[in-house]
């Protein structure tokens, strides 16, 4: 099986670059035939070695690069005004938009596809090119009215300008989809790090001249810049002209549903964005979008990694119903002890981290962060509802999912922006329509994935008790010393407060879960244990094989046992 090397290059199973082989009388160099993914499947041996490694570069990759745009993001609201933030969210209504049908969903079909051609690919890409240059000139002509729509003629030389990152996304979207199937995380990390890191400097480096509002334009457009070069440096795979028309639609046909899917949910976490814009204006908008970027970010810290590495490892399992579905909840399971905490905290603590990081100036967006992050309890039943259900190959049902989610989004959010006229009530429309949607996705994911319904509720009971008493020990902090300290020392207390109590209380309740965890993290970071080892610190040696496969078929058993299987029980039957 090909796998990528630590420069990014092609090897063999071990890693190591594969050499020219013997073969009759000649010599076959096995890089002259052209570079081909590896079909699912055909991986020998557990996966959790690979995933392990897998999820270490992806939160190196999510952490790294968000920590980082979260260290330009401050500096940049201390340089910029609401008003150019404000500006550049209106306009990434549109772009970003756009960016989603760049590829047609053409690169989730080529990581889902159990094995691919040379002819799948060439044409995915070419695909991509076309749709990539359509949409740039489109914006190009389209810029202008859309301002003039909106009564803010400064928006339309920013969309102009942004056009160009449509081909930009073309040139990056297939080669990413090809990494991520291979899980060559470390060269998506790497590429992300430097992009963020590039297009951070372009950006500081245009608004400490007094660019304003063209500093987020260039920030952008540096970044998916260095995306490009960075990826097509690492990848192996080179387009040729192998383009097919029946190819094109065994992956359109697929493709088709996510892209969809995408649009519904784009629409749905941004027609909040252009309502308030509309209806409110930029400057409420500026407010409402350093919330939201707050949301993101943590998003991107607490979810977006696991996410990332779920659909390629889930797709792997896709011919092993019973495997898919013990992966899904041990992963749910394990991950809700970070996740449901985590959001619960980031509300308890909204108002002292953003006058603290952002200035007092910015104090507005305090309550609308607060309310954001009770999204959190959804997000973590929901959390790779997404990922399984394309990975099993029902797309169509993810479609349905974000189709009700933005009918009840955008009716939300109009009546928030029309009656209450307030960017909370927006928040609070948001949230809300999290919790109305998640009974039919639980019910979903038991009908087409065999998940049951009770599973989800038992999972959840140890880290909502743990959340809860947390949570009165912050509020009992933030009474006490609310007025009598300064910012800094009281959210230093709150948050060491709220993760001593939550761990304590974890112990109490499931202490197996909160070991679990640890396990898990500390297989995501090989580098601790090379550090206990150097400080000292035991550390539990590699078991023998038989050992380990030992431990791995209990380890099963448990996950069954917590499904509902250890009596016997399929997994597709359900209490519901």
């Amino acid at each position: 099986m090909w796998r990528f090397n630590a420069r990014g290059s092609i090897g063999g199973s071990n890693g190591r670059p594969l050499q020219a082989r013997k073969q009759g009388a000649g010599t076959l160099a096995v890089m002259s035939e052209p570079w081909l993914p590896a079909e699912h499947g055909t991986d020998t041996g557990p996966l959790q070695k690979r995933v392990a490694r897998g999820l270490t570069w992806t939160l190196i990759d999510t952490w790294g690069s968000q920590l980082l745009a979260l260290v330009i993001f401050v500096v940049l609201a201390r340089l910029l005004s609401a008003a150019d933030f404000g500006l550049v969210a209106l306009a990434a209504v549109f772009i970003f938009f756009a960016q989603l049908i760049v590829d047609q969903g053409l690169g989730d079909a080529l990581i889902q596809r159990r094995s691919l051609t040379r002819s799948h690919i060439d044409t995915a890409f070419w695909a991509s090119m076309a749709m990539g240059g359509l949409l740039t000139i489109v914006g190009l002509l389209l810029a202008a009215p859309i301002a003039t729509l909106l009564d803010e003629p400064s928006l339309a030389p920013i969309l102009q300008v942004l056009s160009l990152t449509f081909v930009l996304a073309a040139l990056n979207s297939i080669q990413m989809a090809l990494l991520r199937r291979e899980m060559a995380f470390r060269s998506l990390a790497v590429r992300r790090l430097v992009a963020v890191s590039g297009g951070g400097a372009v950006g500081i480096t245009f608004a400490l001249a007094g660019y304003g509002v063209w500093a987020l334009v260039a920030q952008q457009l540096a970044n998916a810049a260095l995306s490009v070069v960075m990826l097509w440096r690492v990848s192996p795979w080179r387009p040729s002209r192998h383009v097919s028309p029946s190819d094109f639609r065994d992956l359109f046909s697929f493709g088709i549903n996510v892209v969809a899917g995408d649009i519904l949910h784009y629409f749905s976490r941004n027609m909040d964005n252009l309502l308030i814009g509309i209806f409110l204006g930029t400057v409420p908008l500026g407010f409402y979008a350093v919330a939201y970027r707050i949301l993101d970010t943590s998003q991107a810290l607490l979810v977006n990694a696991a996410r990332k590495l779920a659909f390629p490892v889930f797709s792997r399992l896709q011919n092993n119903p019973d495997r898919i579905r013990r992966a899904y909840l041990r992963a749910a399971r394990g991950l809700s002890v970070v996740f449901l905490p985590g959001y619960i905290g980031l509300a308890l603590v909204a108002q002292e981290a953003i006058v603290l990081i952002f200035g007092q100036r910015w104090l507005p967006s305090a309550p609308v962060a607060t309310m954001l992050f009770l999204i959190g309890p959804v997000l973590t039943v929901q959390l790779f509802s997404g990922a399984v259900l394309n990975a099993v190959g029902h797309p169509e049902v993810t479609f349905r999912i974000r189709l009700i989610t933005s009918i009840v989004n955008v009716t939300g959010f109009f009546i928030a922006v029309t009656v209450f006229r307030d960017i909370v009530a927006v928040a609070a429309a948001f949230v809300v329509r999290g919790y109305l949607v998640m009974p039919l996705i639980i019910y979903w994911l038991w009908r087409y994935v065999g998940i049951p319904i009770s599973a989800h509720i038992r999972q959840l009971f140890a880290p909502a008790f743990a959340t809860a008493v947390m949570t009165l020990a912050v509020i009992g902090v933030k009474l006490t010393l609310l007025g009598n300290v300064h910012n800094a020392v009281l959210l230093a207390t709150e948050i060491g407060v709220g993760v001593v109590v939550f761990v304590a209380a974890m112990a109490i309740v499931d202490r197996r879960l909160l070991v679990e965890t640890a396990a898990l993290f500390q297989q995501a970071a090989p580098v601790s244990e090379r550090l206990a080892r150097r400080l000292g610190v035991p550390v539990a040696h590699e078991r023998p094989r038989r050992k380990r496969k030992a431990a791995l078929d209990a380890d099963a058993a448990a996950a069954a046992d917590d499904v509902g299987l250890a009596g016997g029980r399929s997994l597709s039957e359900t209490d519901a």
